[in-house]
């Protein structure tokens, strides 16, 4: 290929990755530190720029061996519910967790969690959505066990727009759980676009 033809289109190229990005720029303003967090930064899907809280279809494989998938959202119906709900679904390994919208829209939170016998909790938020701005902390009441317990939640923005392994537009959040209490409840998540959850770390 002439030098100038490849110079072109790698210029081209340049310019598709950077229009690639435009629209998770849009969603976030710096003066203010306020940023729209969709959906589909939990999901690994390619994001339009609508600053609209939404169930986009997903399908993502991840993890060293592609042994992790999401994908979704499907039908399910919650024990003793008379209409199904909206969820995605996390397979790893034989780990299986489904996760809808909080009541409030502020996130998505699990459903249901096999590594628990019976896991119905309600009101978690495991990943914040909608409008949050850097700093932002904000504090939930999780009720388990049929509403004899009722266990703290707070998830704090740590870093709401920045540069992770190359990928712009990165999101870290530190979640914390019944005060840390038991295993993997004290923990900073990073999700970054078109790659979802890319790091953990904490008391796991």
């Amino acid at each position: 290929m002439p030098p100038i033809a490849l110079a072109l289109l790698l210029f081209a190229a340049g310019e598709a990755s950077a229009a690639d990005w435009s629209a998770w720029q849009r969603s976030y303003d710096p003066s203010t530190g306020r940023r729209f967090i969709p959906v589909e930064l939990f999901t690994g899907a390619d994001w339009d720029g609508a600053q609209v809280i939404r169930m986009a279809p997903a399908r993502l494989d991840f993890g060293a061996r592609g042994q992790k998938r999401l994908s979704g959202p499907m039908d399910w119906l919650p024990p003793g519910a008379s209409a199904p709900i909206q969820v995605y679904e996390r397979i790893n390994r034989d780990k299986r967790q489904l996760f809808a919208l909080h009541e409030d829209q502020s996130g998505l939170g699990r459903v249901l969690d096999s590594r628990y016998a019976r896991y119905d909790c309600a009101g978690e938020i495991k990943f914040p959505i909608g409008f949050w701005k850097q700093g932002e902390v904000r504090d939930y009441q999780v009720v388990c066990r049929g509403g004899k317990e009722v266990r703290p939640l707070r998830v704090t923005i740590e870093n709401i727009d920045f540069r992770y392994g190359g990928v712009p537009h990165s999101l870290r959040f530190h979640w914390l759980y019944n005060e840390g209490r038991a295993r993997a409840s004290n923990m900073s998540y990073v999700y970054s676009p078109l790659k979802g959850m890319v790091s953990s770390e904490g008391n796991e």
